[in-house]
């Protein structure tokens, strides 16, 4: 018999058993992980560095289908689990607002938790696959054999699901009579029918991308955007892509339109071009802009090998224009695979202030499980950290 049973030993889950502990050592604690290792989808991020989370935790980093300014005041006070962290031993450092272990490593984060659970005798059991949760009385029972008398669900999104996220923990609690919010790949690449996308595989570089739908520029975002043989990608690409999946299942046209010098006016881009008179165009423009850029560009409007004194004004107008609004037609994104989050999941309309179901009392859920995403740049694992927080101070006040 258990006092808390953890499904899943990812980030949330492994710091919740922390400080379940750390707040009353006698609790029973048992965390159940389907891999052989705890945080392995946390050994991957911030490519390989785990972005811990980031000095700006303004509320609208933060996504959901329901209302979250309930959890603003703890969602935003990050010194809460850094602290834990720092307890654990994972020490942390800002870079450029991010915040980094100070070792660089992921594994380093994994490694540290593994010993701290150790060092707290709280019980893991590897490659042990949850197949159902059910509820007599007031024991949970799992798989028909383990009790407890209360279950965290915290067995992440469907992102990466070689890692382990299947999405398991949602047919967990939509059996509970959860809600949950239709389920969606975020933070990904975008595939592009763009004529010239080949030509300009392997390009990284610094603009101003915008998201289009159906002709209105919905959001924008500036950084550097990575272009593949059929895709474009980066961090500003990966925050614009959270809708998008959605979007085409409404039969929305999406587009990608990329201005690539937003420091200079439509004038001072002329003058720059026109300084270069006896320039082909590609040539003028590659001094301002990646050169393949520069080539697909005048490709696209068949002036390629043309010399700048040449061009009419008009032509002269659609080399800027194009150059501040490249445009991508988007035809999907990323699939799950590929995705570093998952939009939806579980609602939290049906969840108390302190995560508890509000349809089966000591039945909680934490992390990405939940319908609540971010941001690129450490705020999902800011989510999964604070919701960590929350149900264990609840519990460990039972």
């Amino acid at each position: 018999m258990y006092d808390v049973i953890i499904v899943g030993a990812g980030a949330s889950g492994s710091l919740c058993a922390s400080i379940l502990k750390l707040n009353n050592k006698n609790l029973n604690v048992l965390i159940l992980e389907k891999n052989d290792k705890l945080g392995k989808k946390l050994s991957i991020t911030g490519n390989g560095r785990c972005n811990l989370g980031n000095l700006d935790m303004d509320i609208g980093n933060f996504n959901t289908n329901s209302d979250i300014t309930r959890f603003e005041k703890k969602l935003c006070k990050r010194e809460n689990y850094l602290d834990y962290l720092k307890q654990i031993g994972i020490v942390v450092k800002e870079d450029n607002g991010r915040l980094y272990p100070y070792s660089n490593q992921a594994i380093s984060v994994c490694k540290s938790f593994e010993r701290y659970l150790e060092h707290l005798n709280v019980k893991i059991k590897y490659n042990y696959n949850v197949t159902n949760v059910k509820k007599e009385n007031d024991l949970f029972i799992i798989n028909d054999s383990i009790k407890a008398y209360n279950v965290v669900i915290a067995t992440g999104g469907k992102s990466y699901p070689k890692t382990g996220s299947t999405g398991f923990g949602y047919d967990v609690l939509k059996g509970f009579g959860h809600k949950i919010e239709k389920l969606y790949p975020s933070l990904t690449y975008l595939k592009t029918d763009y004529k010239y996308i080949k030509d300009i595989a392997g390009v990284r570089f610094d603009c101003l991308a915008s998201l289009s739908v159906d002709g209105v520029i919905e959001e924008k975002e500036h950084g550097q955007v990575q272009f593949t043989k059929d895709s474009v990608s980066g961090i500003c690409i990966f925050n614009l892509s959270r809708n998008v999946s959605k979007y085409l299942d409404e039969g929305k046209k999406i587009n990608v339109i990329i201005n690539l010098v937003p420091e200079y006016n439509d004038d001072e881009l002329k003058t720059y071009i026109n300084s270069f008179n006896e320039y082909k165009i590609e040539d003028a423009l590659s001094g301002i802009i990646n050169n393949k850029l520069a080539s697909a560009i005048t490709k696209e409007l068949k002036l390629n090998g043309k010399v700048v004194r040449q061009l009419t004004q008009d032509q002269i107008n659609d080399v800027v224009f194009k150059v501040n609004n490249m445009n991508l037609g988007v035809i999907c994104t990323g699939s799950f695979d590929a995705s570093q989050v998952t939009v939806g999941g579980a609602s939290l309309d049906y969840f108390t202030d302190d995560l508890e179901s509000i349809k089966c009392k000591g039945l909680y859920a934490i992390g990405e499980v939940l319908d609540v995403d971010g941001k690129c740049g450490g705020y999902n694992l800011a989510w999964a950290f604070t919701s960590a927080i929350i149900v264990a101070d609840k519990i460990s006040k039972m």
